[in-house]
């Protein structure tokens, strides 16, 4: 898995750019530094034969056929003198002096002579290069040299070149991994610490091992910097906690005790405030309903539920809701299309039903008279396309939730799940205080599953997808 990682990670890609970079510029520095050798190279050994015909042609002036003899007997016989072959010949190619009779025939590069053996072609094993001259009387003198050397150089230089490239690609890409790897190492420390508080835990912090590689170094000043934010987050949740622990507490009381009060003097009094009684207790209701629902969302998101997890039938739990609400729907006149799988997980029963409800509840509300709402749990998306966020794996079970009334528009699907949020058109049609969907979200949150919202044309789709 970590593996996976490190090759699709930015870090190891970059490295090995800069590697392939690094050995290209090492390739060409050392390209340059050939072609500059070279170069000079050549330059002194054309400077060789140039002397070299400079000084047989002045002896051949000075004393003709012998002293050119003794010219070439004199060269033989330096053993600290590059070695030559040389040949002089008349006008008519006839040989006059050298170190063989024998005239070798040969092809004009460019004032260069190449014979026998090529010294450009590689399949030879002796190769020659010489120069010659001309005099006002006929007379050529030809000097040649072994090159051998030559292209088993250049053969050497690109073979080492050739090794150094994939020396240098094949270490920088050990290197280049290894060093992912560490450094992904301490990426996935700080993704479970980050997922942890992701999930409520808010009193977890990042923690990675100390070394002395600069990468971790610059994670640890990073862990450090997110666990001094966290810290910072904490208190400040931990106020808005005990603020809204206040409240509920100093407001629930009294509003408790004024309902109480409201029901007491409902059974004495006359009939004529009997309605302003009611809704005055129906005000207290829906205050109190406020309050309980933001409480039981704050508990949900912080995982103290209340209750642990246990083995549920989604099927049956679905079934129990839809019987519940099956009379609100009949007075309205909406018709249920129900398509249940049978489908079993670790659940919290309680606040599944209390989910299961809401989206029941919202449907029905914002369903028209003689609706239909089409109600489905199964295994399979069938067909439904889910983006990796949507649906990280193979869903266990999907519910649906697809109703035909006014819906949401796309742009508002993600501030549905904002606590009292509640679009502009819905406001003065329903009652209610924006807290069914955030109860909803923070619920699937708990069961590791998501929340997705899809238009119906017309209605709204809403899609509790478990994975």
């Amino acid at each position: 898995m970590i593996v996976s990682k490190v090759f699709s990670s930015y870090i190891f890609r970059y490295s090995m750019s800069t590697v392939l970079v690094t050995a290209i510029s090492a390739m060409s520095l050392m390209v340059f530094f050939y072609s500059f050798f070279s170069y000079y190279y050549f330059k002194d050994v054309e400077q060789g034969f140039t002397d070299e015909l400079s000084d047989i042609t002045a002896a051949f002036e000075a004393g003709g056929v012998d002293q050119v003899n003794g010219f070439i007997d004199e060269r033989l016989r330096d053993v600290n003198a590059t070695p030559y072959d040389y040949w002089v010949t008349d006008n008519d190619n006839n040989h006059l002096a050298g170190n063989s009779e024998f005239t070798p025939r040969f092809t004009e590069y460019g004032g260069w002579l190449s014979f026998d053996m090529d010294v450009f072609k590689n399949d030879s094993d002796i190769r020659y290069m010489g120069r010659y001259v001309i005099i006002a009387d006929g007379t050529q003198f030809l000097v040649t040299s072994s090159r051998s050397g030559v292209p088993a150089y250049t053969r050497f230089f690109i073979s080492i070149s050739f090794l150094a490239f994939i020396f240098t690609l094949v270490m920088g890409g050990f290197a280049s991994f290894f060093m992912t790897w560490d450094f992904q190492r301490h990426v996935d420390r700080i993704n479970q610490s980050i997922k942890a508080i992701m999930a409520g835990d808010l009193s977890e912090r990042l923690m990675i091992s100390k070394s002395s590689s600069k990468s971790s170094g610059d994670l640890q000043q990073l862990a450090l910097h997110l666990n001094m934010m966290l810290d910072r987050i904490q208190y400040l949740m931990d106020g808005v906690k005990q603020v809204s622990d206040n409240i509920a507490h100093d407001l629930r009381t009294p509003l408790t005790r004024m309902r109480n009060n409201l029901v007491t003097f409902e059974k004495n009094c006359d009939d004529d405030d009997l309605v302003i009684v009611q809704q005055l207790i129906a005000e207290a209701d829906n205050m109190l309903g406020t309050f309980n629902a933001l409480q039981r969302i704050a508990r949900v998101e912080l995982g103290e539920s209340g209750t642990e997890k246990t083995s549920v039938k989604l099927d049956l739990l679905l079934q129990d809701v839809i019987e519940l609400y099956e009379p609100v729907a009949s007075e309205k006149s909406i018709t249920f299309d129900v398509r249940i799988e049978k489908v079993g997980m670790l659940a919290d029963r309680n606040l599944l039903v209390q989910a299961f409800a809401n989206l029941l509840d919202n449907a029905i509300k914002y369903t028209p008279e003689n609706g239909h709402i089409v109600i489905a749990l199964s295994q399979k998306n069938h067909g439904l396309v889910f983006t990796k966020d949507e649906c990280p794996a193979r869903p266990i079970a999907v519910l649906t939730v697809a109703d035909n009334g006014c819906g949401i528009a796309e742009k508002n699907y993600e501030k549905v799940f904002r606590r009292f949020y509640r679009e502009e058109g819905s406001r003065g049609a329903q009652p209610g205080n924006g807290l069914g969907l955030s109860l909803v979200a923070a619920v699937a949150k708990l069961h590791s599953s998501t929340v997705v919202l899809r238009a119906n044309q017309p209605g709204l789709s809403v899609y509790m997808v478990f994975h």
